[in-house]
């Protein structure tokens, strides 16, 4: 799926598990709703880390383009090493291999969890800032982005270079902002092991969407599947649909959308109903 997409599913699923735990009687706080539904978005866009044409590759430039180009090499030589049999697409490289796994969802939400479990609310909002940052590059435009900077300084932002690195600030400064309002309303003391969770589950997300395509991914890796361990999973072949397809624009995502609707309705209902009795 494309960015926008992956970072939809990430942030409705967040809502919908803990809609569904609000129905079965086990509140969630405001703070790690809002925060957990960013952190699921941006982690959504992580696992194309691999792909040096993606939307997190783009980050920062040369510098992203070329961490990229980096684990997408890795992961393709690891790739081959470990399974030398598997499909391979002309030009995949590395792309929809590790960073398209279980263990590797498992390891993202091993390593944030434990983040904030041991340091706390400075870590965790460091997590939710990062998140912030990925996300506004796949919701905002790049001239959206710009206009925060345009806001802040009015008539300053000139030029096609200069709205690209204000484009880029915009995105820092989003990022800044949420990351602080979080720690300001963070309830003092509170576990933050939970960050882990929804880093996690956005991983995760973006491999499952994946797999809705004509492509796949290797889910289960490194259990063998028709004796291949690379082998790419996912629905039923009529079932799949091509990435950025009218299928993924006017049936996946708006469908998520419905679903994240309803989600923020099932969290939402019992607190207006609390304060207009």
């Amino acid at each position: 799926m494309m960015g926008k997409s992956h970072a939809l599913s990430g942030a409705v699923g967040w809502l919908g598990g803990c809609a569904g735990l609000v129905a079965a009687g086990h509140p969630v706080g405001p703070v790690a709703v809002v925060a957990g539904a960013v952190v699921s978005s941006g982690f959504a866009l992580l696992p194309d880390i691999d792909h040096p044409g993606s939307t997190v590759s783009r980050t920062l430039g040369p510098i992203t383009r070329l961490i990229s180009r980096s684990v997408s090499d890795a992961a393709g030589a690891f790739g081959k090493a470990t399974c030398d049999h598997c499909d391979r697409r002309p030009g995949q490289g590395g792309h929809r291999l590790i960073t398209h796994t279980v263990p590797f969802a498992l390891a993202v939400f091993a390593l944030a969890a434990l983040a904030g479990r041991v340091w706390g609310v400075t870590t965790s909002v460091v997590i939710v800032g990062f998140a912030v940052w990925l996300a506004t590059h796949t919701a905002l435009r790049p001239n959206t982005r710009a206009e925060i900077i345009d806001a802040l300084i009015p008539g300053q932002v000139r030029g096609r270079r200069a709205r690209k690195y204000a484009a880029a600030l915009g995105s820092l400064i989003a990022a800044a902002v949420v990351a602080l309002t979080v720690r300001e309303v963070a309830e003092p003391g509170a576990s933050w092991w939970w960050v882990g969770l929804a880093a996690g589950w956005g991983t995760l997300a973006h491999s499952l969407g994946d797999s809705l395509t004509h492509w796949g991914s290797p889910l289960l890796w490194p259990a063998r599947v028709r004796g291949c361990t690379w082998r790419t999973v996912g629905t039923p072949r009529w079932m799949r649909f091509r990435a950025g397809g009218a299928v993924e624009r006017w049936l996946v995502a708006p469908a998520m959308g419905l679903f994240g609707l309803g989600a923020a309705y099932l969290l939402l209902a019992p607190v207006a109903r609390g304060y207009f009795g």
